[in-house]
């Protein structure tokens, strides 16, 4: 039997795994498709039923096509919102659902905690100013006028509140408005967490990504301090007389180049060849592997000879015990806080400055902490010309701009010994002072007279590499041609 022609510009109803679709074109030429529900987001999966939503859904569609003022078409958009939004979530239920979709990576509960109470904020500010529970009610405006909010004031709900199980009794706290404006890496953060909710959620209302009411915020521009390298001078301070605890967190994270979290955790079953009751604990040249706390990379560190003479020294007193530095790992765990105030307490003994002011803030910025011995690792292992791909795997930056970043750290000797080396190339100079060849001696003789013991050990490790391949010329590769088939 001939079916029945639809009318023209009603589009087109098909039915697909049991669930009635309507596929249609906007006013923008563009052909899209949805799924039929009824008002308690079930699908439709009875035909005349999916006629009849299509029908009520396309003849608002075309009411919208033909208004011609702002506050009409707004009104009306809204009302086709409500319609495309069979299935309804609350402001209060968004954050936990948008959590159980699949992400790239999963984030830790530490940064879930932080999300969710930037999330919380959002919804305050919806709930006492606009009377809003619903996330299909939130408008390209409501999300404006919130940014505009905490860029200016902060965030919202000004209370603070913390676990004092989590927190230390003699830490006094003090009102919000004592740390000053929030910086633009956190009201990012903010705007993110808020964009984030509704770009997974959204698809399920059935609105498109470029309705996400934070879609068209532009997030504000960076330009944070720069974290800084420990100096030499400045570690063989930290090295020279340092508490058993400090002692053991500097010589894995600078051997390591691993993050606070991963040393403070880091197992001796993480540690190839490891067995209990040794007799003879000797690391060296084995490796560690383990998959670290925040990105979930595997990596495969080898122990040379500083961190084995330090396993070995650790073994009698933690070989027994499952982390190899047991009171850093229970005030990792336990007060994570406490452990990093301790580090910084240590660098402050010392008088390293581990902190710089920043124009236009209250709260200075943390420029020198445990993560610079993360920077040093790579900035050093550059210096010393381990390859790129190899510092990158042992440290586990999933990409390698990333490691190129950490090892950027030039400071002014560094330059200042690298113009050295172009000395007597302009103006003819190196006629008069004397041969190129002359000009390098000289300035290798002042360099080792001013070097510091770690420049000489680079020196002499670069001089060894270059004997050994004129003592041992390595052959040159045959070109392959025709003849050698």
């Amino acid at each position: 039997m001939k079916q029945k022609r639809r009318a023209k510009g009603m589009g087109r109803v098909y039915k697909e795994n049991g669930v009635f679709f309507l596929q249609y074109t906007t006013k923008d030429h563009k052909r899209k498709a949805m799924i039929l529900r009824e008002e308690n987001g079930a699908k439709i999966t009875e035909e005349r039923r999916a006629e009849s939503v299509a029908r009520e859904f396309l003849e608002r569609e075309k009411q919208l096509k033909d208004i011609e003022t702002r506050e009409e078409y707004l009104e009306e958009k809204a009302k086709l919102k409500k319609l495309k939004a069979r299935l309804t979530i609350t402001l209060d239920d968004a954050f936990e659902l948008a959590q159980q979709k699949p992400h790239s990576r999963s984030a830790s509960e530490q940064v879930l905690r932080v999300s969710r109470r930037y999330w919380i904020d959002f919804v305050s500010f919806l709930k006492d100013n606009y009377r809003l529970t619903t996330l299909d009610e939130v408008e390209r405006a409501h999300a404006e006028a919130y940014i505009a909010h905490i860029r200016k004031n902060g965030r919202w709900n000004r209370k603070i509140s913390y676990v004092k199980s989590r927190c230390p009794q003699r830490k006094k706290f003090k009102d919000y408005e004592f740390g000053g404006n929030l910086s633009a890496t956190t009201l990012n953060r903010y705007q993110m967490t808020c964009k984030s909710v509704f770009t997974f959620l959204l698809p399920d209302l059935g609105y498109s990504v470029e309705e996400n009411p934070f879609y068209f915020i532009r997030p504000l521009k960076l330009s944070p301090a720069e974290r800084e390298i420990f100096t030499e001078e400045e570690l063989q301070l930290i090295f020279q007389n340092p508490p058993p605890l400090m002692r053991g967190l500097f010589t894995i994270g600078i051997c390591c180049g691993l993050r606070l979290g991963d040393v403070a955790t880091l197992r001796w079953s993480d540690i190839e060849g490891y067995t209990q009751n040794l007799l003879d604990p000797d690391f060296y040249r084995h490796e560690i592997t383990r998959v670290t706390r925040k990105t979930k990379a595997v990596v495969h560190i080898p122990i040379e000879r500083e961190l084995a003479d330090y396993l070995r020294q650790q073994y009698e007193i933690s070989g027994q015990e499952e982390y190899i530095i047991p009171e850093a790992a229970r005030l990792y765990l336990e007060h994570q806080n406490v452990l990093n105030n301790r580090i910084l307490g240590y660098l402050h003994s010392l008088g390293i400055q581990t902190q710089r002011s920043i124009p236009g803030r209250t709260r200075k910025q943390s420029v020198k902490d445990f993560h610079s011995l993360r920077h040093c690792f790579c900035y050093y292992a550059g210096l010393r010309g381990v390859p790129l791909p190899v510092v990158q795997s042992i440290v586990g930056h999933l990409t390698a701009s990333m490691t190129k970043h950490y090892q950027s750290h030039a400071d002014r000797k560094a330059r200042m010994q690298g113009v050295a080396l172009m000395h007597g190339l302009a103006g003819g100079n190196h006629g008069r002072s004397g041969t190129p060849d002359s000009l390098l001696r000289q300035n290798l003789t002042e360099y080792i007279q001013t070097a510091s013991s770690m420049e000489i050990l680079k020196l002499n490790m670069l001089v060894a590499q270059i004997a050994d391949s004129a003592r041992y010329p390595q052959p040159e590769p045959k070109l392959l041609s025709i003849e050698n088939f």
